[in-house]
């Protein structure tokens, strides 16, 4: 008979009730914010687009996808396509445009000068802004009899009534106010790329251009795809500048999707086409992402 002593593993200690839900303990804060502010939002709009309803957002009459045909057919204003051809523009050229400005300002305060800091400041101070102080301030200046653009320029034009003017100005402000965030990001990631590599570059003779081509995007790519998803996400749901200098014209020039859901909802009173609009721009906007994600192997390189 072996007599050699046989090492049989410890039996596993059952876990007792506290142990089990201690996990959800710590989680119960962050699961009550969500809840309160992101998931019932999120199910009673879903709720009301399936309703029609009174004047108060309560659901009366059951009429299951009608408010989504309604929308799409134009039954009520034939202005729904063209606030999601609106919205498409404007996110192209804000998401671009601010990731652009960022990324310039962000390589011009990547290497040491005088006021380097001042400079930096100044680029990232958009974020210090709240939308509607600088939506006020530039209707201010924008005005056409007392504004200092037209003082300067010794114009009479009303920059945010043309037709020609009022949505590339949109489309520079909002590009301004998201630069300050994506400087920020992409400074942070320029300092994380090691000076090796541009040293090695150097002595093989690459110039500048080829050193942010080679290195500085590559290096770069997992910051500036995050901003890219952001800034699309952001320009979907611009709304306070439409709202505080153009009220969405002229002739629904600048009238984005989520204003179009502000005036169904606030204005007309159909909160339950409203909700529909809203789920459609939450469909856009999470298939957007889908298509980014899935792409992401390729175009991102860690």
């Amino acid at each position: 008979m072996d007599k050699t002593a046989v090492i049989l593993p410890k039996r596993r200690k059952k876990k007792t009730f506290y142990e089990h839900i201690e996990p959800w303990l710590f989680l119960l804060p962050a699961l009550c914010v969500f809840g309160v502010f992101l998931y019932f939002p999120f199910f009673k709009t879903t709720y009301l687009s399936a309703f029609l309803t009174n004047k108060f957002g309560q659901a009366k009459v059951f009429v299951g996808f009608q408010n989504y045909i309604d929308i799409l057919a134009g039954k009520y204003s034939g202005e729904f396509w063209n606030s999601i051809w609106v919205t498409v523009r404007f996110v192209f050229f804000v998401a671009g445009g601010s990731l652009l400005m960022g990324l310039c300002t962000s390589l011009i305060t990547a290497k040491a000068f005088p006021g380097k800091a001042f400079a930096s400041a100044i680029y990232a101070m958009p974020i210090a802004i709240a939308s509607s102080a600088a939506a006020m301030s530039f209707k201010m200046i924008l005005h056409k009899s007392i504004g200092l653009l037209n003082y300067l320029l010794g114009t009479k034009i009303n920059w945010l009534s043309d037709e020609v003017w009022t949505f590339p100005i949109l489309c520079i402000l909002s590009i301004w106010l998201a630069s300050g965030i994506n400087f920020i990001f992409i400074s942070a990631g320029l300092r994380n790329i090691p000076g090796e590599l541009y040293e090695s570059a150097s002595i093989d003779g690459a110039n500048y251009w080829k050193k942010q081509l080679h290195i500085t995007l590559p290096c770069l790519s997992p910051t500036l795809f995050f901003q890219i998803l952001v800034n699309i996400i952001n320009a979907f749901q611009a709304f306070t500048l439409v709202k505080l200098l153009t009220n969405g014209g002229p002739t629904y020039k600048t009238q984005v999707i989520v204003y179009s859901i502000y005036l169904d909802a606030f204005r007309n009173f159909r909160f339950g086409t409203a909700a529909a609009r809203s789920i459609v721009l939450f469909v856009i906007i999470m298939a957007i992402t889908l298509i980014q994600f899935s792409t992401e192997k390729r175009s991102v390189h860690y």
